[in-house]
């Protein structure tokens, strides 16, 4: 039987674009140094860095963990693995394009590109390398998100999926909050990683999972 498809979900790529858009104005901005970039910036600074407690900054050292390369590696690497193992191979390939290419790919690629530095202030943790954008944010949106993804797809338990969706949600603001408040990153850098990490996200989903509801795969076996 031929399986059901929908159209693609307008809402959706326009967020898609929508998100697009904000990265190329904030890549404008580091390039030709605009304005409205140093606003960002300095709201960044004052909203979400001050004020430097020993509370908030406990906080923030541990949930920034959740978004470097090697914890980013080691999740993706173990949902692929359980995947394979039961045969669910479009989810192997939607982490694998999401976070081992657009993310910890990507990032490497545009860091060198744009060779940003990183603030020029007090670091509360150790961050090597470059600064647009923030590969945690990208990390976030890329690794967390799709996890979001697959839980609206595969966890029909309406309460399980409501707490794993805020539990990650949590981490994907939280973990981009973290790289500001902790000095290693601009607001705009933390921005432009949210951003290109929703486009790529959203155009990954609608192309891999084929325009697919939720119907499909709860209906999938009776197909």
């Amino acid at each position: 039987m031929r399986k059901p498809m929908r159209t693609f979900d307008y809402f959706q790529l326009g967020l898609a674009l929508f998100g697009l858009t904000i990265f190329l104005c904030l890549m404008l901005g580091v390039l030709y140094d605009l304005p409205y970039l140093h606003w960002i910036d300095q709201l960044g600074l004052h909203q979400i860095r001050e004020p430097l407690t020993a509370e908030r900054s406990w906080f923030f050292r541990n949930v920034t963990r959740a978004g470097n390369t090697r914890w980013t590696a080691v999740v993706m690497a173990a949902t692929i693995a359980v995947s394979l193992i039961v045969k669910k191979y479009d989810i192997a390939v939607f982490m694998f394009v999401n976070v081992a290419i657009f993310a910890l790919g990507g990032m490497v690629v545009l860091k060198h590109t744009f060779n940003r530095p990183r603030p020029d202030i007090l670091h509360l943790v150790s961050a090597s390398g470059t600064s647009f954008p923030s590969g945690h944010a990208l990390n976030s949106i890329l690794l967390y998100g799709s996890l979001i993804v697959l839980t609206h797809y595969y966890v029909h338990n309406i309460y399980l999926r409501y707490a794993f969706t805020t539990l990650l949600a949590t981490l994907i603001i939280a973990i981009p909050m973290s790289r500001v408040y902790l000095g290693v990153h601009y607001l705009s850098d933390v921005l432009a990683g949210m951003s290109l990490g929703t486009f790529f996200l959203i155009m990954s989903k609608e192309f891999i999972f084929k325009y697919r509801t939720r119907e499909f795969f709860e209906n999938e076996e009776n197909t």
